[in-house]
């Protein structure tokens, strides 16, 4: 994969991560994905089989999972006009800044895919989460010991708890009532992760 290809797009300018590796700059969930990019001016560019990572103002696009900067392509994002990702059900980005790969991330991802995804109210609420959470998530990462990236790491461990209890559970009716408490606890976990993002990235702004 060339830079060359999304030169359009490509950051112009120094950012707060300036100074950190690629492989550590925004978000990712260290799994491959099939990304298209169409930028402002109607060029659309297909990778597949890449790895991506979400800043606040950028894409990282590379077949490298260590994202070497002369294999990387970068897209800023007010040069886009649209931009697919396929395998959704992985992009669970506040859950991995705040708490990192593991077992609480599995089965998060697994109660997207099997309980919120095929229904139309899950499915809405999915395709909100993933059009905000990137620049939500790439803030808590810098500050690990917010209290606000604490709070959304305790309640995302809730989450996890009660995804697992809801897989072995055997009734029905237990299965839907953990359902709809982990959904609740989910709206309520972004929405905190949306308060402190904007409290931090306003602190930070002010510094």
């Amino acid at each position: 994969m060339s830079t060359d290809e999304g030169s359009e797009a490509e950051a112009d300018a120094e950012s707060d991560d300036s100074e950190r590796p690629l492989s550590e700059v925004g978000v990712g969930d260290g799994r491959e994905k099939h990304i298209t990019v169409v930028t402002a001016s109607g060029k659309e560019f297909d990778h597949g089989e890449v790895y991506v990572r979400h800043s606040e103002t950028e894409y990282l696009v590379c077949d490298d999972p260590d994202f070497p900067p002369a294999d990387t392509t970068r897209y800023r994002k007010t040069d886009l006009n649209r931009v697919e990702i396929s395998q959704h059900h992985s992009n669970c980005f506040i859950t991995t800044a705040s708490a990192g790969e593991g077992p609480t991330l599995d089965s998060l991802r697994g109660f997207r895919t099997d309980v919120m995804a095929p229904t139309r109210a899950g499915s809405a609420l999915l395709r909100v989460y993933e059009a905000i959470s990137p620049p939500i998530a790439a803030t808590l990462d810098r500050h690990p010991e917010a209290t606000a990236t604490r709070l959304v790491r305790r309640l995302v461990d809730r989450c996890g708890s009660l995804a697992d209890q809801r897989n072995v559970a055997s009734r029905d009716l237990e299965r839907a009532g953990l359902s709809v408490a982990l959904i609740g606890l989910y709206v309520l976990g972004v929405a905190v992760a949306a308060f402190g993002h904007a409290y931090l990235r306003g602190r930070e702004l002010l510094s």
